[in-house]
C-alpha cells in the first residue's frame, strides 16, 4: 500500500510539473533550445533568405511580457562584446538605455552575459550569448529579450523570465 501511494503521489508530482512546464521549442539549425510556460504563446518564426538568422517571438497570454529570441550563424567564431556593441546600436531593434553593467554568464562552450534596460514605456531583460566553439563548423551567437510593458507587475514578470530563460540551452 506504501508503495502504491508512493508511486500515485509521484505520477500526480510528474503531471503537474509537466502541465506547467509549457512547450520547447527547439531548432536544429541554430542548436538551440527553450520552453516557455504554459500561459505563453508563439506569435511567429522569421528566417532570413540567406538561412543566417532566425528569430522566435512569444507573448505572454495576457499581453504584457514579450519574448523575442533572435539566432546567428557564423562562419567565424563573435566576439560577444562587439556583438552586444552592435545589437544595441541597431535603431530596428529598438533597444532602451541599460540601467547598470552586464552579469556574467557562465558555460563551457560558450560566452554569455545579460543586461536590463529601461525607459518609460518598458523594463527589458536582455540575455547575450556566443558559441566559443564551432558546432558542425558553424559558430552561433544568441539574443534572449525580454520585454515587459510598464503596466505590469514587473515581480511576477521577473519571476517567469528566470524561469524562461534558465530554459535556454545550446546544443552541442
Amino acid at each position: 500500500m506504501k508503495n502504491f501511494i508512493i508511486t500515485v503521489l509521484i505520477l500526480f508530482i510528474s503531471t503537474t510539473i509537466f502541465a506547467q512546464s509549457g512547450k520547447t521549442t527547439s531548432d536544429k539549425n541554430y542548436n538551440f533550445s527553450i520552453t516557455v510556460t504554459k500561459n505563453w504563446t508563439m506569435r511567429n518564426t522569421v528566417e532570413t533568405n540567406k538561412k543566417d538568422v532566425i528569430t522566435y517571438s512569444f507573448d505572454k497570454n495576457d499581453g504584457k511580457v514579450t519574448l523575442s529570441l533572435i539566432a546567428f550563424k557564423f562562419a567565424n567564431a563573435r566576439n560577444l562584446d562587439d556583438f552586444i556593441y552592435t545589437l544595441e546600436k541597431d535603431f530596428n531593434l529598438n533597444i532602451p538605455e541599460k540601467t547598470g553593467g552586464y552579469t556574467e554568464l557562465n558555460g563551457d562552450k560558450y560566452t554569455g552575459k545579460s543586461g536590463e534596460y529601461k525607459d518609460n514605456d518598458s523594463y527589458e531583460k536582455i540575455y547575450y550569448y556566443s558559441t566559443a566553439t564551432d558546432i558542425s563548423g558553424e559558430y552561433f551567437c544568441y539574443m534572449v529579450r525580454f520585454i515587459v510593458d510598464a503596466k505590469a507587475n514587473l515581480n511576477d514578470a521577473k519571476s517567469d523570465i528566470n524561469t524562461i530563460a534558465d530554459s535556454f540551452k545550446i546544443k552541442f
